[in-house]
Parts: structure tokens; sequence; C-alpha cells
């Protein structure tokens, strides 16, 4: 279809003859030949570019509004009891060793002095695996504070969380 759109636009465009003092496009639309004043050739020539257009952005909004929806949230309050079960530690994070803000994160914990257990996601452990995969979200570090995983390393919003479970 927009293929369509922009073979005609450009043969509106290109292809105008100036022939016995009018313009003829030699456009032929059901056999005939489509005999046109300057000012439809304006208006066709605005009326294609405002149908690319409607298509463009509505194709952008599409693209933006999924990418919007699919937003991994900063944090979300959850049940985090089975986090817990093997650990004394009241933080848990979720890593991997090549991961440059899993290393912040951990560096954020020791230079506050809070315990923490440290799960890695590609030792293979298998109750480790799925303990990460109820989470349901994409992305690493996951912290876990309370009843609250947060979702990447965000300084601001461990501080807040580690206050509010007295551990800062």
């Amino acid at each position: 279809m927009i293929i369509l759109i922009e073979t005609v636009v450009i043969s509106n465009v290109f292809s105008m003859l100036f022939l016995k003092g009018e313009l003829i496009s030699p456009l032929v639309f059901c056999g005939a030949e489509m005999r046109t004043s300057f000012s439809n050739i304006i208006k066709n020539i605005f009326s294609y570019g405002f149908i690319v257009a409607v298509g463009l952005g509505a194709g952008l909004g599409v693209k933006y509004g999924l990418d919007w929806y699919n937003q991994v949230p900063d944090f979300v309050k959850v049940d985090t009891q089975a986090h817990f079960k093997n650990t004394e530690k009241k933080v848990v994070i979720y890593t991997t060793q090549w991961c440059p803000y899993c290393k912040k994160t951990k560096e954020y914990l020791k230079a506050h002095n809070v315990d923490f257990t440290e799960r890695d996601i590609e030792q293979g452990d298998q109750s480790v695996d799925a303990l990460f995969s109820s989470i349901g979200y994409p992305g690493i570090p996951k912290i876990v504070v309370g009843d609250v995983i947060i979702n990447g390393f965000n300084a601001s919003l461990i501080a807040q969380e580690l206050k509010a479970n007295h551990l800062l």
C-alpha cells in the first residue's frame, strides 16, 4: 500500500508534462488518461503527504506505546518470603559475574556495611533459577529488601528501602 502511494506521489510530482499551456499527467487510472489542473495536483500532493504522515505517526505511536507498556518498573512490592528461606541476611541480590551494575550494587552495599546474600543466576543452581524466574521481569541485578524487589541499580531507591527496613 505504501509503495503504491509513493509511486503515485512520485509520478504526480516528477512526471508532469507542460504541453500546450496546461499540465498533463501521464498517470493512467482505469485505462483513461487523467488531466488535472495545477491546484488539483497540489491538493493531491498534500493529500498523499498527509496519508504518509498519518501512517508514519501511527507506526511510531504503536512502537513507542508498546515500549512504554513493556517497560520494567523500578521496583515491585510482592511476597518475598521464598527469597529469604535459606538465609539469615535481610538483603538478597541476584547477579552475574560480568554485570557492571551488579558490581556497583555489591560495592554500594559493602560501603554501607549491609550484609547480603548474593545469588549468581548463571551458576546453574535450579533453586536460584526458580526464585529468579518467579520475579517475572528481565534484567539484573535484582535486589530483594523486605517485601520489595528493586530492578537494576538505583542508589536512591536502594537507600530508601534499606532505611525503611532499618538496615541503614
